[in-house]
């Protein structure tokens, strides 16, 4: 049996026993780590709040607000879902599958995963925070910025966890592929989102698998919740590739078929491994309803290609327009979200309270390690919608 403990401020938990895991960050030119205080670091928060910042800026509750803060498919879900809905909610009656059939069944038949080697979740999250605490890396690598739950899900886990920053100089790209092998030397598991959330970067496919090739003994756990908004998916996504002992894929279906209130998702791997993972899985984490949704999600190569090509043609051109706005620098990706440095003046909270007090939320990502200067992050809605956006941009007025 484990026992864990608080750790202080920073509100994480370890097991008793290991210490309180320290945090570093890479330099890049020294190739060495460099110790942070994590104790120090304020609370993380998500997107999706609008009501913490109305509060913080002492503008009206309760009014509608347009959300760009979250990712998620502004399409809104698949049509088969509204139609299928009242035939589905005797399911709220009956305790689900613990093997999430459903959900095994879609991994199958759109990517040719075995039953053995894959794992249902309560979302893609929900794996995050589980293959470290089974597997027990004591060092763990990720990218800055990134999604801050990998860093969390490492610390919980009772592991170190070096930083690896990315520049904005370079758009923010991953290291190249003999770069990212000097960086990797001693650890034992690395996070990595493809694409990149907050910044839309792609770490090639061929690279993650030569990494996986040249370091055996490494985890590399690969977030892939995004890749299904790019165009060329199914040649970069790693769920398509045979099973790699080392290698584990995270996957997520509430971004795409924007069903972030169901939560859906799992892990892909080698049986070896996703057996580990199961034996140590909670039961019922996926409820009746996302697992009879996910087969339906089958029937959709409509909605799935629509989504993709708004998505390409969207962002292209909200990347031309940003471009153009005084004080905005738009950084490129291949996500359904842009992430932007704003400079026209010294605090952003000028111009969130500039977009808030006319009904406008973006994502404040201040709080992303390396993106303290003035960052926000903006995800695609509908063409109408991006216009307003824009227009607010354009008629800030202040200095």
């Amino acid at each position: 049996m484990r026992w864990w403990r608080s750790t202080g401020s920073a509100g994480y938990a370890i097991p008793a026993g290991r210490g309180v895991p320290p945090c570093c960050v890479m330099d890049p030119s020294a190739r060495k780590p460099v110790m942070t205080d994590m104790q120090s670091n304020s609370p993380y928060q998500h997107g999706g709040a609008p009501a913490r910042d109305l509060a913080r800026f002492n503008l009206p509750e309760g009014r509608p607000v347009l959300d760009f803060s979250v990712n998620i498919n502004c399409l809104g879900p698949p049509p088969v879902v509204g139609e299928k809905w009242m035939a589905m909610l005797p399911a709220v009656e009956q305790y689900p599958g613990v093997e999430s059939g459903g959900a095994a069944l879609y991994y199958r038949e759109r990517f040719g995963i075995a039953a053995a080697g894959f794992l249902a979740g309560n979302g893609s999250t929900e794996m995050i925070y589980l293959a470290p605490r089974i597997l027990r890396p004591e060092r763990v690598a990720v990218f800055t910025p990134s999604y801050h739950d990998y860093e969390r899900a490492a610390l919980l886990s009772g592991a170190a966890v070096t930083r690896i920053p990315l520049s904005p100089g370079d758009g923010f790209s991953a290291p190249d592929r003999d770069s990212l092998a000097a960086m990797l030397g001693g650890v034992d598991a690395v996070f990595m989102g493809r694409p990149n959330n907050p910044t839309g970067a792609l770490v090639p496919k061929e690279t993650v698998l030569d990494l996986a090739e040249t370091f055996p003994e490494t985890w590399f756990l690969i977030d892939e919740a995004f890749i299904q908004f790019m165009e060329d998916w199914e040649q970069q996504s790693l769920l398509f590739e045979k099973p790699r002992r080392n290698l584990l894929i995270i996957h997520s279906l509430t971004k795409f078929y924007a069903l972030a209130g169901l939560r859906l998702g799992g892990i892909a791997g080698a049986p070896e491994t996703i057996s580990r993972l199961r034996e140590a899985k909670e039961p019922w984490t996926v409820n009746a309803i996302s697992d009879r949704i996910a087969p339906l999600l089958l029937e959709c190569n409509d909605y799935d290609e629509m989504t993709r090509q708004f998505t390409r043609m969207e962002r292209e051109r909200l990347l031309q327009e940003l471009a153009a706005i005084e004080g905005i620098r738009p950084f490129s990706g291949r996500a359904n979200f842009i992430l932007c440095q704003w400079r026209r003046t010294r605090d952003l909270d000028d111009l969130l309270r500039h977009l808030l007090s006319h009904g406008v939320y973006v994502r404040d990502c201040r709080n992303f390690p390396g993106l303290e200067t003035g960052f926000f992050r903006m995800g695609l809605r509908r063409a109408e919608e991006n216009e307003r956006l824009l227009s607010l941009f354009a008629s800030f007025t202040g200095s």
